[in-house]
């Protein structure tokens, strides 16, 4: 019945128990001494008003699909740089430059990029402890970092390079480091640990031989 068009028409056609059956599908209680014609009019009612109903429901569908298929910007005209850790090892590195600075550095005569990797003794120091620098290709926009080991909390510094010129860009909030086993940070390969034979039971070994090529030798 949901497929058919009801009309007045189509309603006259049926019988009282019909129409009795075709209220039911509606959720419609009908007493047995309910006139027919009223019964008709209720039931033209509730069609009408479900046929609104999915005239609305195909208009806000409609909604829908034009805000699905629009497309998410590819940056947001925003100069920053953000790190997340993917694990106690490594750290992902990600970053955007808006247009000013990136005209600014179109109109050097050479540049370079590179991330500053500082090592900070605690999370409100703000001179840091050690650095080093990875260089980036231009164009490129993230990038995996190598955590050295024992390191607590390093902050991401996003650097240009022109001649002896050096300028930080942006710098990423100070990001915790979660402190490993030492058997973890340690690990190589081929260097026998001492573990206590228990432990040794355990699989420990296989543990740390899998976990050292699955996440620090990864992105090598």
């Amino acid at each position: 019945m949901e497929d058919e068009v009801i009309t007045r028409a189509y309603l006259e056609t049926l019988s009282f128990s019909d129409l009795k059956k075709l209220a039911d599908e509606y959720g419609v209680d009908v007493p047995e001494d309910l006139d027919r014609r009223f019964l008709l009019s209720e039931l033209l009612e509730i069609a009408e008003e479900n046929r609104q109903d999915k005239t609305a429901g195909m208009i806000i569908s409609f909604e829908n699909s034009i805000n699905q298929s629009t497309n998410l910007p590819e940056g947001y005209n925003e100069t920053q740089i953000s790190c997340v850790l993917r694990n106690p090892v490594w750290a992902f590195v990600f970053w955007d430059i808006n247009d000013t600075d990136m005209n600014m550095l179109a109109s050097l005569p050479d540049y370079s990029l590179a991330l500053r990797v500082c090592i900070l003794v605690s999370e409100t120091e703000l001179v840091p402890q050690e650095s080093f620098e990875i260089e980036i290709p231009n164009g490129v926009n993230e990038q995996y970092v190598l955590i050295p080991s024992g390191k607590s909390f390093i902050r991401i510094e996003l650097v240009y390079k022109s001649g002896s010129n050096r300028e930080v860009l942006a710098f990423s909030p100070v990001v915790s480091v979660p402190k490993g086993s030492t058997n973890v940070e340690k690990y190589q390969p081929g260097v026998e640990t001492d573990f206590p034979p228990v432990l040794k039971l355990s699989g420990i070994e296989k543990i740390l031989s899998e976990q050292y090529k699955n996440y620090r030798h990864s992105f090598s």
